[in-house]
């Protein structure tokens, strides 16, 4: 796969995923769409369509469609017992940089630049306060709204998923025919800096997990492993969704409906 190629494979999403996140979702706002369709609608449709994309390059690459032959190519290797050591290991590496590095994403975050839309809700907006258990999320209340939950998660998953398949089970083993032992590091950084350029205040925050998860797969050889390390480490959000429908108290700071999703 040629380098221009690989460009081409991140650079198309990663522009999606910035016109999305600064222009079409205040563009669907301003019509009256919920903020919770508009963001993660443009949030998750470019990366989601990484999977019939990761399957169509394949088969125009001449590849066998069986299920064997797919697994082979894509590095679909199940987690061996002392793999499992070395996700965890990795998921709590960027829980613990995610928290040393939180203040330079904040600074980041107040200059003009690099600040995030004003729409963007807390957690993900460094500059507003977030606390548990949550009472919204993306505008949409969360008391007693399971079916929010059972309709985020699988999506997130799949999404998650597709993101893989892509960049470790597709990109990954060709930048290792290029770039040898530290492709791990250019798969992170085109990850990080193109894919997700939309999160230019964390673009130093952010590297930890978006190389431990390359890193991951070529150490052992698993898009498996780097699956499980990029959803276990976005897990917490579910939990926190969890909670927030268990526990949130009635909005008392109005008296409109409850919005359901």
């Amino acid at each position: 796969m040629s380098l221009w190629l690989q460009l081409l494979l991140f650079g198309i999403p990663g522009i999606l995923l910035y016109c999305g996140f600064y222009y079409w979702t205040p563009k669907l706002m301003s019509k009256g769409v919920p903020l919770i369709f508009s963001f993660w609608f443009f949030l998750w449709m470019p990366v989601i369509l990484l999977l019939p994309l990761s399957i169509f390059l394949y088969w125009l690459d001449g590849g066998i469609m069986s299920i064997s032959a797919f697994k082979e190519r894509f590095h679909l290797i199940p987690i061996e017992g002392n793999d499992w050591f070395w996700v965890f290991g990795a998921v709590i590496f960027t829980i613990i940089f995610d928290q040393l590095l939180e203040p330079v994403g904040k600074y980041f975050a107040r200059l003009r630049f690099f600040a995030p839309p004003s729409y963007l809700p807390a957690p993900f907006n460094p500059l507003k306060k977030f606390s548990v258990p949550p009472n919204k999320f993306f505008d949409v209340s969360l008391r007693k709204n399971w079916i929010l939950l059972v309709l985020f998660v699988p999506i997130h998953i799949v999404a998650m998923f597709s993101e893989e398949l892509m960049w470790r089970g597709y990109i990954l083993p060709s930048q290792i025919d290029i770039f040898g032992a530290y492709a791990w590091i250019i798969n992170g950084l085109l990850w990080a800096w193109v894919i997700h350029a939309c999160l230019k205040w964390h673009f130093i925050g952010m590297l930890p997990g978006m190389l431990i998860a390359p890193w991951i797969a070529q150490h052992t050889d698993s898009t498996w492993a780097s699956f499980a390390a990029h959803a276990i480490g976005n897990a917490p959000l579910w939990i926190i969704l969890f909670i927030g429908i268990l526990k949130s108290p009635l909005d008392k700071e109005n008296n409109s409906v409850e919005t359901s999703v």
